[in-house]
């Protein structure tokens, strides 16, 4: 009976992929001057032989969609039992959430995080240290901020939103189709409050009819900021898709599982890392060289024309990923860019190159790694996750360091600096969409998993990189080599908007993570009209 259903669920499963993929309406797609590259998704087929019930799982439960084993009962039905109550509460009063008198138990209150101008300055400095726009308050004030303006991802943290299934309710966990969005009404400020607020969770039990040993279930997260005034400051969507398992004998699960005890997943970290040549650092200091800063001249909408694509940029070689800290969107810790120190140096007199990886490092790669502020207390987080060791100075410049995979905002946030430079002080980063994780990267790991048909994939739909995906996880010690290209152009609502696909490679030209974007820029037919909120000129006043 197990292999009869295991071949038909092999050929439900071969059914579903070749399917026609859903696309969801996007209300933020109207009045379009040009058709918009992604006006179609095209269906994801796993490869032949690739069938997740050739593996040997007998340890697992056979799982069915929407029928529950008594180990999962009780933990499933409070899930569900929270997502029905966000899904139908009713809509929030602003002036209660602002001055804190909601019900503790209302649902869908996320974290309150207050923007520190210590913290607004740590990332705005990691992740974008050439730009005065991010730095100098009167370069901030001339292009109409009320101040220098936090990166404009503050606080969209997707673990802060994003529930996932019970984690009672599971031992093993493998997650592919990491695929989100930020879009941005108004900047955020220092001495701004902001208040999370998750307003729907739709969870779509992919599990094949006849069963298999995991559960697959994609769960899409949306949710609002809102500022101490009351004003909506971004919306966000987070989607992933989750593969779970369960232990036939319960004495196998263990009690405290640990990350390495619970996480499946392909063996990123076992391509070969690429090795630093003279070659290499020619090419780096090349694109350093070539990196344009758009700065105060603006980039007029009509100036942009599809097919355009804005110099490259490129950050690393990545020294240590940020780890993420709930609330606050853009995680803590990570490396800087040693950039300045090596285009200042034309002989690297004052660097250290490590004769294993070909990697130049400052003496004390310590100075790397910048030290982040202390953590703002955020009511109801956990504890925040602890720092990694040093690096032993004595040993770096002469043995291989392990690597480690990158969270996936790394990769959006060397985008956004990308993009800034591009649009310039008078453009405004509308939306940034991002994914990691695509599940052809896992079908090339040998690993079976079933896409999401909401899930979105950007690159591909390129002219002349057809089937191109994010194939391999950022890893440390890769660099984060951003390239775009214009795709559209539309006025909606009046707004003049450029739409980007963007995507990062390695040295070895293999990408590992894709976006895309949509920008606001100043028209040449209406000069009086601004392309950037108008709160931001009102306040600046």
């Amino acid at each position: 009976m197990y292999l009869k259903n295991r071949v038909a669920a092999c050929l439900l499963m071969t059914s579903f992929l070749a399917a026609p993929q859903l696309v969801r309406a996007d209300p933020l797609r109207n009045d379009i001057d040009q058709a918009s590259v992604f006006s179609e998704v095209s269906p994801l087929s796993m490869p032949a032989g690739l069938d997740p019930r050739a593996l040997d799982r007998t340890d697992f439960e056979i799982l069915k969609p929407g029928i529950y084993i008594g180990f999962e009962k009780d933990k499933v039905a409070a899930y569900k039992a929270l997502n029905k109550a966000i899904n139908e509460r009713p809509p929030l009063d602003l002036d209660k959430l602002v001055k804190g008198k909601l019900p503790p138990d209302t649902p869908g209150l996320g974290p309150i995080v207050d923007v520190t101008p210590d913290w607004l300055r740590y990332q705005n400095d990691k992740y974008d240290p050439l730009n005065p726009i991010r730095h100098d308050p009167a370069v901030a004030q001339k292009a109409g901020y009320r101040d220098v303006p936090a990166y404009p991802t503050y606080a969209a943290h997707d673990d802060s939103v994003m529930t996932p299934w019970p984690p009672e309710a599971r031992d093993k966990l493998l997650v592919s189709d990491l695929n989100h969005s930020v879009t941005n009404y108004l900047p955020v400020y220092a001495g701004d409050r902001l208040f999370i607020v998750i307003n729907h969770r739709d969870v779509t039990d992919l599990t094949p009819l006849t069963g298999g040993t995991r559960r697959i279930v994609a769960i899409e997260s949306q949710a609002s900021i809102y500022n101490q005034k009351k004003q909506k400051v971004s919306d966000m969507t987070f989607r992933v898709t989750e593969h779970l398992s369960i232990y036939k004998d319960r004495s196998k699960a263990p009690v405290n599982p640990t990350f390495a005890q619970l996480w499946e997943a392909p063996d990123w970290t076992a391509r070969p890392e690429h090795v630093y040549t003279d070659k290499d650092w020619d090419f780096i200091k090349s694109v350093w060289a070539h990196e344009h800063i758009q700065g105060a001249a603006p980039l007029y909408w009509e100036d942009v024309k599809v097919g355009d694509k804005p110099a490259w940029t490129l950050d690393g070689p990545i020294e240590e990923s940020p780890t993420p800290t709930w609330g606050m969107g853009m995680g803590s810790g990570g490396s800087r860019s040693i950039r300045p120190e090596i285009m200042a140096s034309d002989n690297f007199a004052d660097l250290v190159r490590n004769p294993v990886d070909g990697i130049w490092r400052l003496k004390d790669p310590n100075l790397e790694r910048p030290k982040f502020p202390p953590l703002p207390v955020i009511k109801g987080a956990p504890p925040p996750a602890p720092r990694p060791g040093e690096v032993n100075t004595a040993e770096i410049h002469k043995e291989k360091v392990k690597r480690a995979a990158l969270v996936n905002f790394t990769g959006r946030d060397y985008a956004v600096r990308h993009l800034t430079n591009w649009m310039g002080d008078d453009g405004w980063l509308k939306t940034i969409s991002w994914a990691i994780m695509d599940p052809r990267a896992h079908w090339q790991g040998g690993m079976p998993v079933m896409p999401n048909p909401a899930a979105k994939h950007f690159v591909g739909h390129l002219p002349g990189m057809a089937g191109a995906h994010v194939s391999v996880h950022g890893l440390t010690k890769d660099v984060a080599l951003v390239k775009s290209e214009v795709t559209g152009k539309r006025i909606t609502n009046g707004a003049h908007e450029v739409e980007l696909v963007w995507w990062i490679e390695n040295l070895d030209g293999q990408i590992w993570e894709e976006g895309s974007a949509i920008v606001t820029l100043p028209s040449r037919s209406q000069p009086d009209v601004t392309a950037v909120p108008k709160e931001r000129l009102s306040a600046a006043k």
